[in-house]
């Protein structure tokens, strides 16, 4: 059976993944090898069955057999799984392949080598759909200002303070690799118990501020075509100037994508802050599409515009044709930030425990106009919030506890797992007619979810209620994160930082 599941394996490849005659044949040989299979029967794949392989999207057919023959000959899960990426490294074409290809399909349209380098990566495994097609995604539904709520199934819910460490200098003595997952010497990497396997992952080059980045594509997939851009050297996130230029050049090179840079600071920034890198993709983003609260004169800029956006958070909107007024904009907000306090407002710039203010950035380009957004960020703590003044706020933890990067700030959360165990507990517990402290003993983790029990419990329609208060939870932590708050003294200094700006 085995036998004819890699004869299959490989027209799959052959359909989906460009594998071609001596080549298909060689490593078919190399597959049997992995699996032990010295003497493999031969098998004729029917017709019908051709057409059915060509039709597939996904590899999953294998993946599910190979894994059930792999179990079952001993292997853990962890080494089965490490040898199926193996094999799918095996029948995806070469780096400098994947690269020239993707350098032809710009030739016509850039978007092409994009779309190229994501089947790819669905049809070779890399990039899981299936597990991430079952992520819980909707939309609210609030009339204006809406957010995007994922409760994502394949993504580890991570601990501000172990994100902190990374941007710790290691020890010289102490040689990692490689230094973490956005290296590109991950690049055919066989994997280890605290680094996944990376044989099949594949990138595209590009050049951006005359260095070497590379674009991948997101094994997660927080949102359609979710790629990340990353640096070829492995150096801390760094928000500036060259940040700024590097998304105009990117969206210049890419524009059917948006992208966006993460801040460089612990709790405001994301779950990698010791790699540099951006993020973007096809995807809208919710603050991408609100309307504008105010706008602001700029006499030294004749092509660009200035907004405040009637967002939950601090968001300016920087608009024109113009690149290098776009840029230079930004700069001037982004240093006029970096030292900027308002006692009123609770924003210090730094103090004893470092620099404080940053911004989180994103940009899109539809045809020729350059739309650049950026959300004024603040990771001071003090007494009353000791994970974060203007991070989510002790009571949302429950639902997110992880800081609030560009993709939460931009309007789209991700929330981790544990909440449709959670959730589905409370329900059963409600639905059997426990009381409060009766469903908060059913799970150590429900410790802190005496709030919202009552709150679903009062419902009429329980798993209604538990979607209104994710979503309010969500918008609240929107709130939480704003630097200057909708209210007369937040929009008052708003518009006096705004002032000293020399624009």
């Amino acid at each position: 059976m085995i036998d004819l599941i890699v004869e299959e394996l490989i027209y799959f490849a052959e359909t989906h993944l460009e594998l071609k005659d001596l080549d298909a044949l060689y490593i078919k040989n190399l597959i049997f090898g992995e699996l032990g299979i010295l003497t493999p029967e031969k098998h004729e794949i029917s017709p019908e069955r051709k057409q059915e392989i060509k039709e597939l999207i996904v590899p999953d057919f294998f993946v599910d057999n190979l894994t059930n023959y792999l179990l079952e000959k001993g292997f853990s899960e962890k080494e089965a799984e490490n040898k199926i990426v193996k094999i799918f490294g095996f029948l995806t074409p070469l780096p400098n392949q994947v690269v020239n290809k993707c350098n032809e399909l710009c030739k016509k349209d850039s978007a092409d080598a994009l779309n190229y380098l994501y089947d790819l990566s669905i049809s070779n495994y890399y990039f899981q759909k299936t597990k991430v097609d079952k992520n819980i995604v909707w939309k609210t539904n609030r009339g204006s200002k809406d957010v995007e709520i994922s409760i994502n199934l394949s993504k580890p819910e991570k601990n501000n303070k172990d994100i902190a460490k990374l941007l710790v200098k290691p020890d010289k003595n102490a040689r990692k690799y490689p230094e973490c997952l956005l290296c590109v010497e991950n690049l055919g990497y066989v994997g280890r118990n605290d680094h996944p396997a990376r044989e099949n992952i594949r990138y595209i080059p590009i050049t951006l501020s005359n260095r070497q980045w590379y674009i991948q594509y997101s094994p997660y997939g927080y949102f359609y075509k979710h790629c990340i851009i990353f640096d070829k050297n492995h150096d801390n996130m760094h928000i500036s100037s060259e940040t700024f230029q590097n998304l105009c050049e990117f969206v210049d090179q890419y524009p059917s994508f948006f992208i966006g840079a993460n801040a460089d600071l612990p709790i405001v920034g994301g779950s990698i802050l010791n790699h540099s890198h951006y993020q973007g993709g096809k995807h809208i983003l919710p603050v991408m599409e609100q309307g504008v609260k105010k706008e602001y004169s700029m006499k030294g800029y004749k092509k660009t515009k200035l907004y405040l956006l009637d967002w939950y958070n601090t968001c300016l909107l920087l608009e024109g044709t113009n690149k290098e007024e776009i840029v230079s904009a930004a700069s001037k907000i982004l240093s006029k930030w970096r030292n900027y306090s308002d006692s009123e407002n609770e924003i210090i710039a730094s103090d004893e425990n470092g620099e404080h203010n940053t911004i989180t950035s994103a940009i899109k380009k539809v045809e020729n106009k350059y739309s650049l957004y950026l959300i004024l960020r603040n990771n001071r703590c003090n007494e009353k919030y000791p994970d974060g003044i203007f991070h989510a706020h002790p009571e949302h933890h429950v639902i997110k506890k992880e800081g609030i990067g560009i993709i939460e700030a931009m309007g789209l959360f991700i929330l981790p797992a544990r909440l449709i165990r959670q959730f589905k507990t409370i329900k059963l517990g409600i639905d059997e007619g426990l009381s409060t402290e009766e469903i908060l003993k059913k799970s150590a983790d429900l410790k802190d979810f005496c709030k919202i029990i009552d709150f679903v419990r009062n419902s009429n329609d329980v798993e209604n209620s538990i979607r209104t208060y994710i979503e309010d939870t969500c918008i609240d932590i929107l709130k939480n994160t704003a630097v200057f708050k909708d209210d007369e003294k937040g929009m008052h200094g708003v518009d006096k930082f705004i002032e000293g700006v020399n624009l």
